[in-house]
């Protein structure tokens, strides 16, 4: 799928842009846009085709995605899982300068400035940041004037302070401004290679000349998931690729992705994405485009 470009309807009376999505408004196709996104699930449940990743969504969950993140919401109902269902969802968008270009290098916006100048950048929010982003975003679309800025305002406050949040991409996610990005690019390249054969922690700790519960330490410090995640999520998201652009059988995307066992292949697949891999061929594959 190729993701189509949209506009953001912001009008020069506006700074930012509110969207208050209902019914099949909510469903829109695979895009990409230039500005930031934090939206609520406010009701409705589906899948999040983000990047090269999919993951489940449901009501009560908070995104963010950084300008160019390709993206689809596609909820169950347009699919007809849930043809009752009544899917909401209240949306955020704004342009990183639009509070003047020097807003975000305020020294007070450390953290916030690098959330922002992060490119690729998607995250699911958990904990008491997913509840007060929810509050806020909850409150905007009937607030105006000065009350909708301020509570854009406490939004950020939030987000620049040290949120609870799960990156959405499968590709290593590094801390940011982390020092040692190089070397975690090392290891990403390693396993993409090696993703049909076995991969040891012992093999790949050498690479590094560190012994293996050192290296274990440092990648989750550095990640927040240990390598043998990292290594399963990697697999799995070899295998969407193949789902969606193959015609293979699921046996043999199950091979082409390193899993010995079709049994626990489909088992860790369904974990990860709410789905079986057959039902995301149909749901996701380039034939059904």
């Amino acid at each position: 799928m190729i993701p189509q470009p949209r506009p953001i309807p912001i009008t020069p009376s506006q700074s930012f842009a509110v969207k208050h999505l209902r019914g099949m408004d909510c469903n829109i196709p695979y895009h990409v846009h230039d500005a930031h996104e934090l939206m609520l699930i406010r009701s409705g449940s589906g899948s999040l085709y983000v990047g090269n990743a999919i993951r489940r969504f449901q009501a009560g969950d908070v995104f963010l995605l950084a300008p160019g993140v390709p993206h689809w919401f596609r909820c169950e109902r347009a699919t007809g899982c849930q043809p009752d269902a009544d899917d909401e969802f209240i949306v955020l968008q704004f342009y990183r300068s639009f509070l003047g270009d020097g807003y975000f290098d305020l020294p007070e916006h450390g953290r916030l400035k690098r959330l922002f100048s992060t490119e690729g950048l998607a995250l699911a929010f958990d904990g008491l940041t997913r509840d007060a982003l929810a509050e806020f975003l909850l409150s905007l679309p009937l607030a105006i004037g000065q009350q909708r800025l301020m509570l854009v305002l406490r939004i950020l406050a939030v987000l620049g302070d040290e949120p609870q949040s799960t990156p959405l991409h499968q590709a290593i996610s590094t801390t940011m401004g982390l020092r040692s990005s190089d070397t975690l690019d090392r290891i990403q390249a390693y396993v993409v290679d090696r993703l049909r054969d076995r991969i040891y922690l012992g093999d790949v700790a050498e690479l590094l000349n560190m012994s293996v519960p050192t290296f274990c330490r440092y990648f989750k410090q550095c990640t927040g998931q240990t390598f043998v995640d990292f290594v399963q999520e990697a697999r799995i998201e070899h295998a969407c690729m193949l789902l969606n652009a193959t015609a293979l059988s699921i046996r043999k995307v199950c091979e082409e992705s390193g899993f010995a066992s079709l049994a626990h292949f489909i088992r860790l697949f369904h974990r990860k994405k709410g789905m079986t891999p057959q039902r995301f061929r149909k749901l996701f594959g380039e034939a059904n485009d």
